[in-house]
Order: C-alpha cells, then structure tokens, then sequence
C-alpha cells in the first residue's frame, strides 16, 4: 500500500538518512517503507506520525485530513506551553537568560547520559 512518507520527508527537505536518525531507525527502513516493500511496525508508524505531526490515518492514506481534532488540540496546547517559556526567559534580565541557558544545557547532557 502506498503510504505519505516520502511526500512529508520531501516537504521537509529531508534525505532518508536525515528521516531515519530522527525517528531511529535505518535507512533502509525508510527506503522499503517508502517504496512499499515494508509493512509499518506500529511504533515505527506512529513514530513517523508523530514526527510529521499528522495521523497515522493520513500516512496510510486513510484519510486526506492530516491532523485528528484532538492531535490539532495537542498541537496548539504544546505550542502555547512553549510561547509562554519564551515569554518569560524574554522577561529575563541578560544574565539570567545565560543562567537559565546553561542550566537547559546540563539538564540535557543529564537527560543525554540516563
């Protein structure tokens, strides 16, 4: 069954090698989903979904809709949490934007090694 992966990679500019690493999987993975050689594992599917931020619906070609109502809500809800961090860290003085700066960026290197 021919799906939408290639379609969303290419909207993004992506090669499938770039695809692959962000989703973790191989290339080849890509590749034979791509061409229809693979059927989708679930988590791969909904990995990909996630990814593109559309339905699992849409890359199966179940539906022309990208995102489910509820998917669109989530969306919006994330987005909205992430505006209102900006606004914030921008309420800071400079100092304290580099303080804040460099502690996402231990916490990371923490998240990085668990």
């Amino acid at each position: 069954m021919e799906n939408r992966v290639r379609e969303l990679r290419l909207e993004r500019g992506m090669n499938q090698t770039e695809l692959a690493l962000k989703i973790n999987v191989s290339q080849q993975t890509i590749s034979r989903i791509e061409n229809g050689l693979n059927t989708f594992p679930a988590d791969t599917l909904i990995h990909i979904a996630k990814f593109f931020h559309v339905s699992t619906d849409y890359i199966l070609r179940l539906s022309d809709t990208r995102m489910t109502e509820e998917y669109r809500i989530e969306v919006q809800t994330h987005m909205e949490q992430h505006m209102n961090i900006c606004r914030s860290y921008e309420k800071l003085s400079r100092r304290n934007q580099e303080l804040v700066y460099e502690l996402m960026e231990q916490l990371g290197n923490t998240e990085k090694d668990k």
